[in-house]
């Protein structure tokens, strides 16, 4: 079997407000480019946790977000980026974030995505995951 062409992988990467608007929007942009409907119903869920703790932990007025999914092997990888490099307390222990009354997005990612984390750019960071095909 082939390795995936570059022409199987749809990239997207746009600016979103960093306000209540930011999760409708991510999940209308990622339904634009995932056909297979399982696969886009588990991103949009994951998708609008990411944004959503990214708009009320962060403070920002703007989010990057990066969709990419590779059509050829059903693979998709979204990531959320804020304008704060301050990284959650919770980004290492998600069970943790279960506990308290809000937080629970963190967890819903961890459990459902295939990978996930956080990185900082020194200026602000990512949260991104991966998912694959259904099984």
């Amino acid at each position: 079997m082939s390795a995936p062409s570059a022409l199987s992988a749809r990239l997207i990467d746009i600016s979103l407000p960093g306000d209540l608007a930011a999760a409708g929007l991510a999940r209308e942009t990622l339904g634009t480019c995932v056909a297979d409907r399982d696969l886009a119903d588990d991103g949009e869920l994951l998708l609008s946790e990411a944004v959503a703790n990214a708009v009320e932990h962060s403070g920002s007025g703007r989010l990057r977000l990066v969709i990419r999914h590779d059509t050829a092997t059903g693979s998709l990888m979204c990531a959320v980026r804020d304008d704060s490099a301050e990284m959650a307390r919770t980004a290492g222990t998600p069970a943790g974030c279960a506990e308290r009354e809000s937080g629970r997005g963190l967890a819903i990612i961890a459990a459902l995505s295939l990978a996930w984390g956080f990185s900082t750019d020194g200026f602000g960071k990512w949260l991104w995951f991966c998912l694959g095909p259904a099984a």
